[in-house]
């Protein structure tokens, strides 16, 4: 299991303004070295960088506070936990949950150098889902990478979205995640999109700025 306080790889602490207010997020900045590790863990540890799709779906909360103030939500994959403390202040209720146990320390890491207390954890598999409870936001920033994952992020979506709840979910336009969209629409769900530019300068990634797509979900 990695652990955030003894990394092979440098922790790097960036600074990002979003909603008036200079987060400072602490992540791996260089994606080669971290994936250079993937053949000794058992899962890809895509959770210790920092997306930009969490900036783009934070950056969509802070414009609209009124949903989130006063709102249950629950953060899937929440990686290096930007966009739950977002949320939690903007004063919602929030629980962020990860499949790796060093992700979640991260991002307790995060929320402690922010001053945001309050946030919940669990360590939970997407495969293995037992959650029960229902809430009022479904977050989930760049989670849609991989196919065999949606049946059961559907499931999920169906059994914690409670009525009249919203799902909020970012992605850089892959096409997979514009596939799964696209099904859940089929499905039955009401789905809108908005597009968003978002740059982040990261050693070992291209310096460009990423298209982000946020799809808003409903069920009737």
């Amino acid at each position: 299991m990695l652990d955030p306080e003894t990394m092979p790889f440098p922790l790097v602490t960036s600074r990002i303004v979003i909603g008036g207010r200079a987060w400072q997020i602490t992540a791996v900045q260089n994606q080669e070295a971290l994936l250079d590790a993937v053949d000794t863990l058992e899962n890809m540890p895509y959770g210790f960088l920092l997306w930009e799709s969490a900036i783009g779906l934070g950056r969509y909360l802070a414009a609209n506070p009124a949903l989130v103030a006063d709102r249950q939500a629950l953060e899937l994959g929440c990686g290096v936990g930007l966009v739950g403390l977002i949320a939690r202040r903007l004063g919602a209720r929030v629980r962020q949950t990860d499949h790796q146990p060093g992700v979640l320390a991260l991002a307790r890491r995060n929320a402690a150098q922010n001053a945001v207390h309050g946030i919940e954890q669990f360590l939970a598999d997407w495969r293995h889902w037992e959650h029960t409870e229902r809430y009022d936001l479904l977050l989930g920033a760049d989670i849609l990478y991989e196919r065999a994952m949606h049946p059961y992020l559907e499931r999920i979506f169906r059994a914690n979205l409670a009525p009249q709840g919203a799902l909020l979910l970012s992605d850089p336009v892959r096409p997979q995640a514009l596939e799964f969209t696209s099904q859940l629409e089929k499905a039955g769900w009401s789905i809108a999109l908005e597009t968003i530019e978002v740059q982040l300068e990261e050693s070992g990634r291209q310096n460009r700025a990423v298209e982000v797509a946020l799809w808003i979900g409903t069920l009737p």
